[in-house]
């Protein structure tokens, strides 16, 4: 599992570096994630390779867009390790640095209607030591995929971030 980390640090570090604009806000992280399920609501499947692409709409600034299709317990569209195939059992299995299983999580807050923002504790890339991370994600009506996108924050609570949902 500390390989996973590992190398999923790596790739974000090296493929971030060209991203220009400072850190991502909670609106635009909620704002971005909205626009990615309306294109998967629209495409469907197809909609899937535009997740894939480091240099494509769903990076920006800081973070990214993820997509996710928790029934299959698989990530379907990621555009820093895209070529990372996670078997479904690791994939389900995998914890924060505090024990939470983060994609279990993570797929309890998409069944919400208007989504939800979690919190878990990941390391920032290049440090070992976890941070607040705070990722908001939402089912796509009519397909089997979950859309998310996160940041490194320790000032917003959950209740204040949750308000912006509707």
């Amino acid at each position: 599992m500390e390989k996973i980390f590992a190398l999923i640090s790596l790739v974000f570090l090296l493929s971030t570096n060209g991203h220009a604009g400072g850190n991502a806000t909670p609106q635009e992280v909620f704002e971005m994630v909205l626009n990615g399920a309306a294109v998967l609501e629209s495409l469907g499947e197809e909609g899937l390779q535009a997740f894939n692409d480091p240099n494509g709409e769903f990076v920006w600034k800081d973070t990214y867009v993820q997509v996710y299709n928790c029934e299959a317990q698989k990530t379907v569209g990621h555009p820093i390790a895209s070529y990372l195939e996670f078997p479904s059992e690791e994939w389900w299995n995998v914890q924060d640095k505090k024990g939470t299983y983060l994609t279990r999580l993570l797929c309890e807050a998409s069944k919400d209607p208007y989504g939800g923002w979690v919190e878990y504790w990941w390391p920032k890339v290049g440090e070992t030591e976890p941070s607040r991370k705070i990722t908001f994600i939402i089912q796509v009506p009519g397909h089997p995929y979950q859309v998310s996108a996160g940041i490194y924050d320790a000032t917003l609570s959950l209740e204040e971030l949750n308000q912006m949902r509707r």
